[in-house]
């Protein structure tokens, strides 16, 4: 499955995005508004960097920083490990895995972002999977199980018929 095919993927909302020189005060105010664990960093509209609930606790709690005055560029990560996508979603999620981040970033052929990827829609995919692979399971198990049962309950409803039938 490709990432265009992940429905978590589609029905995704717009992506939280802010500008390299916008205050981190104001970054965390929009991450808290959109419930949302990341905020993409752009210059010129061009991914830069992305900040993150774990770049703020890693570089910013506990420091006595005025959160106001610190710009993102400062405490972004600058490494940005993206995907395409046409990327297949298996190959994604174990970047992401290996890689210990929990956001990904979906740049088109031009550069231009498209999405954000998180765990959170690889959970939900996997999940949807999953019950989706058990419910398939459940009932091949049952019907293959229950067959002899439901003949002999079908031959015992028609010898309990036929005898009452033939006794009248």
């Amino acid at each position: 499955m490709r990432i265009t095919d992940m429905p978590e993927f589609k029905d995704k909302n717009e992506v939280l995005s802010m500008d390299k020189n916008d205050s981190l005060c104001d970054a965390v105010d929009a991450m808290c508004k959109a419930r949302v664990g990341s905020v993409l960093v752009t210059d010129k509209g061009k991914l830069v960097g992305i900040f993150t609930e774990r770049d703020l606790l890693r570089r910013v709690a506990g420091c006595r920083l005025d959160l106001g005055k610190i710009k993102l560029h400062e405490v972004m990560t600058s490494d940005v490990k993206t995907a395409h996508p046409n990327d297949k979603v298996v190959d994604s999620m174990r970047r992401m895995s290996q890689g210990r981040f929990r956001h990904l970033p979906v740049i088109d052929d031009k550069g231009e972002l498209v999405g954000l990827l998180s765990q959170g829609d690889f959970v939900a995919l996997t999940m949807s999977d999953a019950w989706n692979r058990f419910a398939e399971t459940a009932k091949a198990g049952i019907f293959n199980n229950y067959q002899p049962f439901l003949i002999l309950v079908g031959i015992a409803i028609y010898t309990i018929v036929l005898l009452s039938f033939l006794q009248s």
